[in-house]
């Protein structure tokens, strides 16, 4: 049986749009609890010898985030905060109940600050190293994970791809194969009626043709898509299901585009609200924090407990809840195997839930690789590796991997202004991209960035999810804001008086070509 762990890692672009409790804090916490360990944890398993063969998904709009000066200084700033907070708890609750706590968190700290500087502050540059070594793989995704069934023109999504591609091998020195569909949103071809004003209802290629087009060869889909039954979400309930044999096999569409399901068994072993491993009573608690340093210093204690019954975090006790899952894990694989030796079980992850939601999560992905070391029936797998197995031919249904398996939580009665907004934008830019082509070049590509960041997937998410609503829409209003005075200002015929101080704020895509959005010559 393959065996192949993907993590797609992805953060909206905060940089410079505030600090907490929605903005760059929420970076830097990623940063410290998922990429930086997860970084050190496969250079940990390439010293010891021991196959990690992780396919990694960095998001086009996260890579630039990490790679920028900005963000790196703000982040050792961070850190340094953070070790100074648990270096004043350590002194406030030494010979308490929480003193071991307290004591774990000053060395992570410590640690944080140590790898931060030893990977001279370039997280890309650790994880391109694991690829050279062919430790892992790196693939891409949209430019800044556009929700792309729901893009209203070819060219839009065509540049949220080819920005993307072009992104990451500017980063990683490396053509991508795999490509992380954002939200595992898939759209085949045919008539496509938008669902605001805006587009014409037109037939349309499917997601996977642009794919191609770009050089890419496989995807991921969640397997209720493969199945047609209800989809089960990362961090949420649902039922134990046997995956069908569709879903555990390497699928492809008719453009040739090898897809991959997302397994139902792991997701839930792992993420069950019911079941999963992050909820175990040893696990550190993400909710409560301490009133004065902000940091986490207990456990889960019970999923029915209060924040204030919740119990001190004892790390060596988490430590073998580690070890006892990660076997647990390794056994449910073994198991797999030997009903189907020919299965290929996807484990597809936000790679987030590992070290930030689930603290421990990190570790638990390297003890579960030196559990696996001696489980011949379970072979480890890159996804182009397991792609290449014998193929079914499959139609994929349009859909994603949210409620009801369709649109819904990013379309909905919320974001309907959002989605007018977005295909304005879009015909804007066309409009512009072909009236001024080989002129003011650069009020072009700040045009392009603005409208990028504008159709992230993040902003109707968050007004769906409640999480950060008004931060969402603030944030998609003030990109479409930006954007349209540059297009007003294009057509007056001058220079945006703020036309510097945006190129600031927003940056990313430096090379950004606003071609993208002209429409090929006919004939």
């Amino acid at each position: 049986m393959d065996f192949v762990l993907v993590l797609h890692a992805h953060m909206p672009y905060v940089r410079a749009h505030g600090v907490w409790p929605f903005g760059e804090e929420t970076l830097y916490e990623v940063m410290a609890e998922t990429y930086l360990p997860l970084a050190r944890a496969l250079d940990r398993l390439w010293d010891d010898g021991v196959p990690a063969p992780i396919t990694l998904g960095l998001t086009p709009i996260l890579l630039e985030q990490l790679a920028d000066p900005q963000v790196q200084a703000g982040f050792e700033r961070y850190a340094a905060d953070r070790l100074g907070r648990a270096t004043r708890d350590l002194e406030r609750y030494r010979g308490g109940e929480l003193e071991a706590s307290a004591t774990f968190l000053v060395r992570f700290w410590e640690k944080t600050l140590e790898a931060f500087a030893a990977y001279d502050g370039r997280i890309p540059t650790a994880f391109a190293r694991a690829q050279d070594r062919g430790q892992i793989e790196l693939i891409t995704s949209g430019a800044t994970h556009g929700y792309s069934p729901l893009l209203g023109y070819p060219e839009a999504l065509t540049a949220q791809v080819r920005t993307g591609v072009h992104t990451h091998r500017r980063h990683v020195r490396v053509d991508p194969v795999g490509f992380w569909l954002p939200e595992m949103a898939y759209r085949p071809a045919g008539l496509w009626t938008p669902p605001v004003e805006g587009p014409p209802a037109a037939w349309r290629p499917g997601v996977d043709a642009f794919l191609m087009a770009a050089g890419l060869r496989y995807t991921f889909t969640d397997a209720a898509l493969v199945e047609g039954s209800e989809p089960v979400r990362p961090y949420g309930r649902g039922t134990r299901r046997e995956a069908g044999p569709l879903s555990r096999r390497a699928l492809e569409l008719e453009s040739g585009l090898r897809v991959l399901a997302r397994d139902r068994m792991t997701s839930l072993q792992v993420w069950s609200a019911d079941y999963g491993y992050p909820g175990d009573p040893a696990y550190r608690e993400f909710h409560r924090k301490d009133p004065e340093s902000g940091l986490h210093h207990w456990r889960v204690t019970s999923r029915s407990a209060d924040l204030g019954a919740k119990a001190p975090y004892d790390p060596a006790a988490a430590a073998e809840r580690v070890r006892a899952h990660a076997a647990h894990f390794a056994g449910l694989l073994a198991q797999e195997a030997e009903g189907d030796p020919e299965a290929v079980v996807t484990a597809a992850y936000d790679a987030e839930l590992f070290g930030h939601w689930w603290f421990e999560g990190v570790a638990w992905i390297e003890r579960l690789f030196r559990n696996l070391q001696g489980f011949e029936r379970v072979r480890l797998r890159l996804a182009r590796e397991a792609v290449q197995n014998p193929s079914q031919r499959i139609a994929l249904p349009e859909g994603s991997w949210g409620e009801g398996g369709d649109h819904r939580v990013w379309l909905n009665d919320h974001t309907l202004d959002y989605w007018r907004t977005v295909y304005r934008a879009e015909a804007e830019m066309m409009l512009a991209a072909e009236r001024f082509q080989g002129e003011r070049v650069r009020v072009l590509r700040q045009m392009m960035r603005e409208l990028l960041l504008l159709e992230a997937s993040d902003w109707p998410f968050l007004i769906h999810t409640g999480q950060a609503a008004d931060y969402a829409r603030a944030r998609y209003r003030e990109h479409a804001r930006a954007f349209f005075a540059l297009a007003e200002a294009l057509a007056a015929g001058r220079t945006p008086a703020d036309l510097a101080d945006l190129e600031a704020r927003d940056n990313p895509f430096p090379e950004a070509n606003p071609r993208l959005y002209t429409r090929p010559p006919e004939g």
